[in-house]
């Protein structure tokens, strides 16, 4: 079983030394290769990437495209050009943890049900005011098993550089259209595909003020939140025997977006409304509850 790790990157000539070295660090038993898509960079990330994709031609290699075609385009070429039995996604700003590779390979060889990995993630910024890891996910299990029922209902719940899926289990390879990568987490678990969580922190996730995450900005956030409600119509849509979870995952979506931006989305309230038929207080219990226990520490020494 081999891996390929993806890595997305735009304008970021000051991260992505310490993001390749901490992939090309990593000590595992399984081979892996890298492959860098840089949609386009106005800074020195294309020198510095044909500076590592020349020290290292038979591990790392470049996509370097000659125009900007926004971050979900980049996501999806690149992701389409790994040729792994396993998928990694990392964000060209963001570091690897020691281990990481080899515990998710390890878990994909075991067991040939399991799709898809997240693990927890330590937050931090370049100026030091954020450093602080994911809680113990669902009361700190060491492992955490999930099938697409459960990932319909608690959303999102991991940050994309802590993912990793089987590429056999992926079936929709374009969208057209802005997109969170929950979106390929259900792709990934339907029909009926495991997945599984590791309460263990193997990634750093850079969030710094007015930077280019979603994370970083009010408007960002915003925007995430709305690219979200799109991936929760859709599978609305598809899949009626999961309209309980994913109305669960809408009402909690709906309160985080009023508690985080302070605002609301119009057609996510109409989409509730018309669609109250599903309310269900013990879903969105649970779907509440896995929001919650994946959140950041309150303190830095827990």
């Amino acid at each position: 079983m081999r891996a390929t790790v993806v890595v997305s990157t735009y304008n970021q000539e000051k991260y992505i030394v310490e993001c390749l070295e901490s992939i090309l660090s990593q000590e595992s038993d399984y081979q892996f290769n890298i492959i860098v898509s840089d949609d386009n960079s106005k800074d020195k990330t294309p020198i510095i990437l044909k500076e590592y994709s020349y020290k290292y031609p038979d591990r790392i290699s470049l996509i370097l495209r000659d125009k900007n075609v926004g971050a979900a385009a980049n996501y999806v070429g690149v992701h389409n050009e790994a040729d792994g039995d396993i998928i990694f996604h990392m964000d060209g700003d963001d570091v690897m943890l020691p281990s990481k590779i080899q515990k998710q390979m390890q878990m994909f060889s075991v067991d040939s049900e399991v799709n898809i990995i997240f693990h927890r993630a330590l937050y931090f910024s370049d100026d030091g005011s954020l450093l602080k890891p994911t809680k113990g996910f669902m009361a700190g299990q060491e492992i955490v098993s999930f099938s697409a029922r459960e990932m319909a209902m608690w959303g999102s719940i991991a940050v994309h550089s802590s993912y990793a899926y089987r590429r056999s289990s992926r079936k929709v390879h374009d969208i057209g259209r802005e997109f969170m990568e929950w979106f390929f987490a259900m792709d990934s678990l339907l029909p009926d595909g495991k997945g599984l969580f590791i309460n263990d922190v193997l990634v750093k996730y850079r969030i710094n003020q007015n930077g280019n995450s979603y994370l970083s900005t009010g408007k960002g956030k915003m925007k995430a939140y709305r690219i979200y409600f799109q991936d929760i119509y859709h599978y609305f849509g598809l899949n009626p025997d999961l309209r309980p979870q994913l109305f669960a995952n809408a009402v909690v979506s709906f309160l985080g977006m009023l508690k985080n931006v302070h605002t609301i989305d119009l057609s996510l309230f109409k989409f509730l409304l018309r669609n109250i038929f599903y309310f269900n207080p013990s879903y969105i219990k649970s779907a509440y509850t896995a929001r919650l226990s994946n959140g950041l520490v309150d303190k830095e020494n827990e």
